[in-house]
């Protein structure tokens, strides 16, 4: 009997052997589908010059996918990385780059979290109750967006209420304890429109550390979340002017467990609130289109742990993060052919971390830091279509941030349409990641006489990326098919060393260099079966010439979608990690095995108000450790209904 890796190498093989060059889910993502992130203006995906997945609410229903991080897991590109069960600390590596390398947005609102150490997002905690579209791009996107867009740019959006008023109800249940509610309304009426949306998430989980590697005799304790979450969605139309707020407010809870150990009352609370204002206006009959943006990001995280003996952890640990941003964008058309885009950027970022940490013996850590810095930017970029056959993209930012040199990017992107069924694409980008405030000005002392100092003498990690891609339609588009060659060169990593005086601190030591291809394959074999393939290969490899950890060299994901009738819909997802390099207790570097992951749901449309579906996670309850120490959710299944009044 072939084993998973084997089969699916010989699916990839059969693909590849009939010719099929097989790129987005999202290869079924249309070349013609407009999208904003990859320019900050409406363009074709096709028109990009980049590498973009569009995950829609359609997909995101069908296949049942609860979180950001369930939806990731099936694009190009992307490996998702849980620290155990669903709400756990998760992390995601975009074409091999670090995970403080992805820029996050929800509705225009930037959502990395400040204080944490490197300023990353945590992916283990978004829902997609109420969201229309994921757009990932991949590549440097810092012309556009500044420091953090490395690797990639996700940006989720929400759909805004239209026509009379609808009422959604959806109530799925499942084992483990695990319930998932939401409760939607949405609207417009005359100029102004409206969303609004509730949900609550809550599940046992499973003990987050690995049973083969915890100590013998050890009682188990399941790790339970909770996820409440309320979003609202406002706007109003004029006929040259548009205004919208945005909103959205996420309490979590999970209980946690140390490395390798079980605690039976430790937990970490966060508590994030995302803010938005837009207003767009067209003068000039839209030959001149500004929009001014205000953002306000406050994400809070506790650490709490009572103390059950002597030896036990205790643990008081506040961490508040906040992020102000001021953007003004004015879209230009006044040259035929070109769609100028210039900006300015204002943005203001503090962290407060405070509490201590008593690990025992007298051993105590205190946090103790507090500040702020902020970010001026300019930007320009010009879209040129050449002919109907060739266009390009052309940008340039510049960013002035406090406490070190500014920095200036480029961007350099092209495609040109060799026959109706085929285009090729190429851009060259530099990015980079501006050091996090922790890494800069965190201080946390302990009872033993040393410290982590962090160092204002920092340079910011700088990137140098290249792409080139080819896409290509089959047989009348029944055939979807795409692959992209990349490269990325990353200068100045920051990581953290020990003194001789036992003291810490960041410094800018590391390099990397990651080279790879992405390919990607959508099939409709018949009127009511469609497949989608992607495969990733990712060498990620630093100045030794080490893989970099957790980023495995092979991953790919085979999506089944069939609907027998015009009411039933069913989907299969199959998920394969690659082996990788890791840290185990002892800070060595392993091995970790490769491993499959089977998901399949199922919906029947009862009538227009009325569907039931069901989906199940890891079907054949595959043991498997996505990171060392930790395993992956097994076997979970859920049942629903969703009722709809309008």
């Amino acid at each position: 009997m072939l084993s998973k890796k084997t089969l699916l190498s010989q699916v990839i093989g059969a693909a590849l052997l009939t010719g099929l060059s097989i790129n987005t889910y999202a290869a079924g993502t249309d070349l013609d589908k407009i999208v904003v992130s990859a320019t900050r203006t409406p363009t074709a995906v096709k028109n990009t010059g980049s590498s973009v997945s569009v995950i829609t609410r359609e997909e995101i229903e069908l296949k049942q996918l609860h979180s950001l991080a369930d939806a990731l897991k099936g694009v190009s590109g992307i490996r998702v990385a849980e620290t155990g069960g669903r709400g756990s600390q998760t992390s995601v590596f975009a074409r091999g780059t670090n995970s403080d390398h992805t820029l996050v947005m929800v509705d225009g609102i930037e959502i990395n979290d400040p204080s944490s150490p490197s300023g990353a997002f945590d992916f283990g905690n978004f829902l997609l109750d109420d969201v229309e579209s994921i757009e990932i791009v991949r590549g440097a996107q810092s012309v556009l967006y500044g420091a953090d867009a490395i690797g990639a740019v996700i940006h989720i959006r929400t759909k805004a209420g239209e026509g009379p008023m609808k009422a959604r109800a959806k109530l799925a249940a499942g084992n483990k304890a695990t319930h998932h509610e939401t409760l939607s309304i949405s609207g417009s009426k005359d100029r102004f429109n409206y969303s609004l949306t509730g949900g609550l998430y809550e599940s046992d989980n499973d003990s987050a550390p690995t049973k083969k590697r915890m100590p013998s005799g050890i009682k188990r304790d399941d790790d339970g979340y909770q996820n409440k979450m309320v979003s609202g969605r406002f706007g109003w139309q004029g006929e040259n002017l548009q205004a919208s707020l945005f909103g959205r407010h996420i309490e979590s809870e999970i209980d946690i467990d140390g490395f390798l150990s079980e605690d039976f009352d430790a937990s970490n609370n966060s508590r994030q609130t995302y803010l938005g204002a837009e207003l767009k206006a067209q003068f000039f009959e839209g030959l001149w289109q500004p929009m001014l943006t205000l953002t306000h990001t406050d994400i809070e995280r506790q650490n709490r742990n009572d103390r059950q003996t002597p030896s036990q952890t205790l643990d008081r640990t506040d961490y508040d993060g906040k992020k102000e941003k001021l953007s003004v964008q004015n879209d230009l058309y006044f040259i035929e052919n070109n769609v100028i885009t210039v900006g300015y950027e204002f943005e203001d970022e503090e962290i407060q971390a405070d509490g201590f940490t008593d690990f025992g013996g007298g051993f105590i850590q205190s946090q103790m830091s507090d500040e702020s810095r902020q970010n001026r930017a300019v930007y320009i970029q010009d879209q040129i279509t050449l002919t109907e056959k060739l266009s390009a993209i052309l940008g340039v930012r510049h960013d002035n941030t406090d406490g070190f040199d500014s920095e200036t990017t480029y961007r350099v992107a092209g495609r040109y349409e060799l026959r109706p069924s085929t285009q090729i694409r190429a851009a060259y980008s530099e990015g980079f990641r501006a050091p996090s405030l922790y890494e800069m000005y965190g201080f946390t002392p302990n009872s033993f006489f040393s410290a982590y100092s962090g160092n204002p003498d920092l340079d910011p990690e700088t990137s140098q990326n290249w792409e080139v891609g080819l896409d290509q339609s089959w047989l009348n588009g029944k055939v979807q098919t795409s692959a992209t060659l990349f490269k990325n060169d990353i200068d100045d990593l920051i990581t953290t060393v020990f003194l001789p005086s036992f003291d810490s601190t960041s410094v800018n030591v590391d390099e990397a260099e990651i080279r790879g291809l992405e390919a990607d394959m959508s099939i409709e074999l018949t009127k009511q079966l469609d497949v989608h393939l992607n495969y990733t290969y990712t060498r990620s490899q630093n100045e030794d010439d080490q893989q970099l950890t957790r980023r495995p060299v092979h991953q790919a994901n085979l999506d089944l979608i069939y609907q027998p009738g015009a009411d039933w819909r069913l989907a299969g997802s199959l998920h394969h990690i690659g082996s990788r390099k890791d840290v185990d207790a002892d800070g060595d570097r392993v091995r970790m095995g490769s491993y499959a992951v089977i998901n399949v749901s199922a919906d029947y449309k009862v009538n227009n108000n009325t569907r039931v579906f069901a989906r199940v996670e890891n079907l054949t309850d595959r043991d498997y450790e996505p990171v060392w120490g930790y395993q992956g959710t097994g076997i979970t299944g859920l049942l629903g209904i969703e009722l709809q009044h309008q």
